[in-house]
């Protein structure tokens, strides 16, 4: 009787042989998405397509002995979609698209002469790319307007920085809803002397956000409270006093629990990051380090499960990474990612379950991964730059937009 490990070399070898050539349009990473297609793909009587690969799913074939393998149904929707151009062929400062709505927002600005700018806040469909509306608008000006983003209930918030005499002065001006295409009134986040509001959680279909804000002269590392942005009202502000989370930290909202999530590290390529939770109704902080080492690049967070989603740069010694931690039992993992990519930012499909992050290999993509760790999906070929790589999901639709080019002067859109 023949040997059934001779058999299954064989048919495999045959399948090779017979393969017909076909575009590759997922380059499998040989690591938990299977190393290659070995059949040509074949429909059912719906009309699915199915393919198989060698090696893959949750089996690990450790020698020549062992031939294991998968099955895979390709996504023909996946790819990217079509561009948004700005109304003034301006650098955008900032942009976002309502979750559970059809449009998105950015700001931009066209530099002009003597040093001042036109600048400008736009409105968009996220169906067509057409622009709708020009929100605001001024010429030669030395002003400003950057897109905080699209917060709780389909609220939109841009950052005005007005100069008088030399100094700025920041108004945030919020859209209530987006749809309005108009500014609607101000959220007034009450940020301490010689502090700057560092960053606003990317948080929707919920009423509250956590806000963070940096000293800038010394004193506390930080602040963290929450806001009702639509109701303009804001908790205690907690102070947050570790500095070993560098001078760029991350911030996530758990809305399960109103915890603030802060990742970050000194930037040193053998030092690992830390996280951080900090409870915003009582002021409790709880640290663990992180298994990755270097600088973290995106940082997203499922509420549901209190899971904790960041990217790693590497070092010398330690690949780049993607991590999963589960907030409550400060446990997780970190699965390296394919193909020398650095990782970049990240955001969360509450529908899908879904971590999408952009990363980067001399090339930029965007990787989908479960919450354990396994790569679903890769779409390739965007151009984007190298910061901010910034990714704006609407989950309903499967679609997102990052910039559509390395100047960030467009948006790119993309299924997966």
């Amino acid at each position: 009787m023949r040997d059934p490990r001779t058999l299954t070399m064989l048919f495999l070898l045959l399948a090779l042989a017979t393969l017909p050539t076909q575009a590759q349009t997922y380059p499998f990473t040989n690591y938990s998405d299977g190393a290659a297609p070995v059949t040509s793909q074949i429909a059912d009587r719906d009309g699915n397509l199915y393919g198989t690969i060698f090696g893959g799913d949750s089996v690990i074939c450790e020698n020549e002995d062992n031939f294991c393998g998968a099955v895979y149904k390709p996504n023909p929707a996946a790819g990217k979609g079509l561009m948004v151009h700005t109304k003034f062929g301006g650098q955008i400062l900032g942009f976002d698209i309502d979750q559970s709505g059809t449009e998105g927002i950015f700001s931009e600005y066209v530099a002009e002469q003597g040093g001042k700018n036109l600048v400008a806040t736009e409105t968009f469909d996220q169906k067509t790319g057409k622009i709708l509306k020009v929100v605001a608008k001024q010429n030669e000006t030395e002003n400003d307007y950057v897109t905080e983003g699209v917060f709780g209930n389909h609220l939109g918030v841009v950052l005005y920085q007005h100069v008088v005499n030399n100094q700025v002065e920041n108004h945030f001006l919020t859209m209530n809803p987006l749809d309005a295409n108009k500014f609607t009134g101000k959220w007034t986040p009450p940020v301490k002397q010689n502090y700057i509001l560092w960053s606003i959680s990317n948080t929707q279909g919920t009423n509250d956000v956590a806000v963070l804000e940096l000293a800038q002269q010394g004193g506390t590392y930080a602040y963290l409270y929450n806001s009702n942005v639509a109701a303009n009202t804001f908790g205690k502000p907690f102070p947050f006093n570790d500095p070993n989370l560098g001078s760029s930290p991350l911030l996530a909202y758990d809305t399960q629990t109103n915890q603030g999530v802060l990742a970050g590290s000194n930037g040193s390529p053998t030092t690992n990051p830390i996280l951080a939770t900090v409870d915003l109704a009582k002021g409790k902080v709880r640290e663990f380090t992180a298994q990755g080492v270097g600088t973290v690049n995106g940082l997203a967070v499922d509420s549901a499960t209190g899971t904790a989603c960041f990217t790693t740069q590497g070092g010398p010694f330690v690949p780049p990474m993607i991590e999963f931690y589960n907030l409550a039992k400060q446990t997780g993992f970190g699965v390296a990612l394919p193909g020398g990519n650095i990782g970049l930012d990240v955001e969360f499909d509450p529908i899908h379950k879904l971590f999408l992050a952009a990363a980067y290999d001399g090339t930029f993509s965007i990787l989908v991964y479960d919450e354990k760790g396994n790569l679903k999906e890769t779409i390739p070929g965007f151009n984007l730059p190298i910061s901010p790589t910034l990714i704006a999901l609407n989950p309903g639709q499967r679609q997102g937009y990052v910039f559509g080019n390395n100047f960030a002067q467009s948006l790119q859109s993309f299924t997966y």
